[in-house]
């Protein structure tokens, strides 16, 4: 036994560095189009394409080996677009070019330790955020919109999201109400009765030409997506942005709302990181409330919930008051704080808690 384990130590000893180190060699290939006869630029992003492909065969190994699979491509999108960071080195092995297609082959070190912290926190803002349901509304009910639609549906399904169901909202009112407003609390009040914490509103614009080709008569389309992601706890913007390609209609239209996707899903990620990491608004509505305990509830606010850092009154009518906590923290450790507090022998009752808001009373006097 002392034997094998010393011939262990030995073996260990004399492994190369970028096993020890915790790094990975691989190979792997890359491809980019030769465009305008510029051969130099296909060469850097085919490089760039294989040094991607190396960090995504070693990440997929490691997300696979694990029983962390369900948000895989969550996980991967956020770390590809780092891909470089994670290799430390590299040499190509094999490069040519072979009509409008230039190719090369690489074997690189990637550096496993930086990979497995970056794939953890992403797992961690997803988790942390108890994966919101999100539902994807377009403003109009033409072909274009359904193909936008469902384009981004599939793709955020992929990345893990939990989706909503929007055809009962489409069915009633609330859809035009949906595209019209900008009132916050009608855009919550929506949002809460379908049960979706996220709203993705968007829009779908296409122009469209014909030209001839010889006899053959060919239509392009130019078609541009936008869309505004909202939160529907607050009303807030959380993201805002838009797309546009050019070519044949629909593949165009898929394309163009998976771009936009994209993008979204990196703005929503980043903002959530941001609020995991700093401070998130929480949004406090307590009823039972007179006007003349109103400040001093506050003062009682400043001083009892931890991580409070700003609080801003929105609104006060009837003994209800609004109140934007800015806080490092989450939203149920508010309420965990507020549970706690009496105000002239009157304690507060939670009464619903989602994502961004909490809904409280003050019990009556005895």
């Amino acid at each position: 036994m002392r034997r094998f384990l010393l011939f262990l130590v030995i073996l260990i000893g004399f492994l190369p560095p970028s096993v020890a180190a915790g790094q990975d060699r691989v190979r792997a290939e890359g491809m980019a189009s030769i465009v305008n006869n510029r051969v130099d630029s296909a060469r850097d992003r085919a490089i760039d394409s294989a040094q991607r492909n190396a960090v995504e065969r070693v990440a997929g190994i490691m997300v696979s080996s694990s029983t962390e699979v369900e948000n895989f491509q969550v996980k991967m999108d956020r770390i590809l677009s780092e891909s470089k960071g994670f290799i430390t080195s590299y040499k190509i092995l094999k490069e040519e070019r072979e009509r409008d297609l230039y190719e090369v082959h690489i074997e690189a070190v990637v550096e496993t330790g930086r990979l497995k912290d970056r794939l953890e926190a992403v797992r961690l803002i997803v988790a942390r955020k108890s994966k919101p349901r999100l539902m994807i509304l377009f403003s109009e009910q033409a072909q274009k919109d359904a193909i936008a639609e469902a384009a981004m549906a599939r793709y955020f399904m992929a990345q893990g999201f939990k989706l909503v169901d929007a055809e009962v909202a489409r069915k009633s009112r609330d859809m035009k109400a949906l595209q019209a407003t900008a009132d916050r609390q009608q855009l919550t009040g929506i949002a809460q009765r379908y049960g979706a914490e996220v709203l993705i509103l968007g829009r779908v614009e296409v122009a469209s030409k014909s030209f001839k080709m010889g006899d053959v008569e060919i239509q392009s389309s130019e078609v541009a997506v936008s869309g505004k992601v909202v939160n529907g706890d607050t009303g807030e913007i959380l993201a805002s942005d838009s797309k546009n390609r050019k070519g044949e209609f629909k593949t165009v239209t898929e394309e163009t709302a998976l771009d936009l996707a994209k993008q979204m899903k990196e703005e929503i990620l980043e903002r959530w990181s941001s609020e995991l990491t700093n401070t998130v608004t929480v949004k406090l509505v307590v009823s039972g409330l007179n006007y003349g305990d109103l400040s001093r509830f506050k003062e009682i606010l400043n001083t009892e919930i931890r991580g409070l850092k700003e609080l801003q009154q929105r609104s006060y009518a009837r003994g209800q008051v609004e109140l934007d906590l800015e806080v490092k923290g989450n939203t149920q450790n508010v309420a965990d704080d507020l549970s706690t507090i009496m105000l002239n022998q009157r304690k507060v009752s939670i009464l619903e808690i989602t994502q961004n808001t909490i809904k409280a009373s003050l019990s009556p006097k005895k």
